[in-house]
């Protein structure tokens, strides 16, 4: 009797929320060969989260992130822009570094999942010669499998609603060119704002 009560108790303060996430990317290509630099670019979407009496959650987010770099060789006098158009799916356990409360801040990590969508190369110049925009999807992978960490705060705005701040690192793990050679990997680093409203009756 005494464990269904625990039981009971237990899910009765468990959590499910979800809602919206939007911010900027900031993110390059990195590689023993590689000219890259930092390109700004969009992410958004949703998530869900869940969360239990003790210090522990786990949360998934579904986003249209937009990666890339910029490529600079002054050498040969040769540049472009590399975009780089993902679905990005992160699915990350949390540690909340209190139980309750109008803040929550928690620290996160976790595998990330990228699937191109598109990707296109911009402001192309090579030996000091311009070349036109041009799609290339068939140069890179259509999966990206990566690592994600970092850290969000977590505050409460009014009954079942709470406004984030996250801040995260994702490290691209695979080669993300179809050509193995230079291997380029993605670095991204993102910032975001969103919001979430609680799920179900006992959040």
């Amino acid at each position: 009797m005494l464990l269904v009560a625990s039981s009971s108790t237990l899910l009765a303060q468990q959590r499910w929320s979800a809602g919206p996430r939007l911010g900027v990317n900031i993110s390059s290509l990195y590689g023993k060969s590689s000219y890259y630099n930092a390109k700004v670019g969009l992410v958004a979407g949703g998530f869900v989260s869940y969360s239990s009496i003790n210090h522990f959650g786990i949360s998934a987010d579904i986003l249209y992130s937009q990666r890339g770099g910029k490529y600079d060789q002054p050498s040969d006098r040769s540049s472009h822009t590399q975009h780089l158009n993902y679905l990005e799916i992160p699915v990350v356990a949390r540690y909340y570094l209190n139980l309750s409360g109008n803040f929550r801040p928690n620290l996160f990590i976790g595998p990330s999942l990228g699937i191109l969508l598109n990707s296109k190369r911009t402001n192309s110049i090579y030996q000091g010669q311009s070349f036109p925009d041009a799609k290339t999807d068939e140069e890179f992978e259509p999966l990206d499998l990566g690592g994600t960490a970092g850290f969000q705060a977590n505050f409460k705005v009014k009954n079942r609603q709470r406004f984030l701040i996250d801040a995260r690192y994702t490290l691209g793990l695979t080669n993300v060119r179809t050509n193995p050679s230079p291997w380029l990997g993605n670095s991204t680093v993102a910032l975001t704002l969103g919001y979430s409203f609680g799920i179900g009756r006992n959040y």
